[in-house]
């Protein structure tokens, strides 16, 4: 229970305020009077941050793997929207309100996905690099790792546009527009850099 207290109010703070909040402040929101709380659990800061992913990951990756075995197109349109759909569902699912903010605000400092060979996550960003236009191998990672960017910015918007109210709400992009978005990422033409 404490556990998930703080992974919980620290993934919510680490979204609301960015990476350097306060390991005490993320003990208090996590109703723990000790300071030392999050060291006791974690051991330090980047033991929490990769613990609040791993939190996530695994269901993010089995509903992943399980989308991706439901069909045999592998196209960037499908390839797109079983990575949206899996990271949506699998965080709705989990009561996940702030996850995505999280991810955009720690992106360059978290391993986001898996990248084990087999993995759902990897099987689908091979398959993906794989479809780019031509273009280097430095190019079409730099594509890849644009597309990560890309997404889960977009998905912090929608995160965002689920608890907002009127103007705000009818902003944020829905699961269907960031795929087609994305879509149209992968498939630009590649510039020489």
């Amino acid at each position: 229970m404490a556990v998930d207290a703080l992974l919980t109010a620290a993934e919510r703070l680490f979204a609301e305020r960015g990476a350097d909040v306060s390991l005490r402040d993320i003990a208090i929101a996590g109703g723990q009077r000790n300071n030392s709380a999050v060291h006791y659990h974690f051991g330090d800061r980047r033991g929490l941050i990769d613990a609040i992913v791993r939190r996530r990951l695994t269901s993010v990756e089995s509903c992943a793997a399980r989308l991706l075995s439901a069909t045999e197109e592998r196209d960037t349109r499908t390839l797109t929207a079983i990575l949206v759909r899996a990271l949506v569902e699998a965080t709705e699912q989990q009561g996940a309100t702030h996850y995505f903010r999280f991810l955009e605000v720690m992106r360059g400092q978290v391993k986001i996905w898996p990248t084990e060979k087999g993995s759902a996550w990897s099987t689908i960003t091979q398959a993906l690099a794989e479809q780019l236009p031509n273009g280097t191998e430095y190019e079409r990672a730099s594509r890849i790792s644009s597309m990560a960017t890309t997404l889960f910015a977009l998905l912090a918007d929608y995160e965002r546009s689920q608890e907002a109210v009127g103007v705000l709400e009818s902003l944020g992009p829905t699961p269907g527009q960031i795929v087609e978005m994305v879509v149209a990422l992968l498939q630009a033409p590649m510039q020489p850099r």
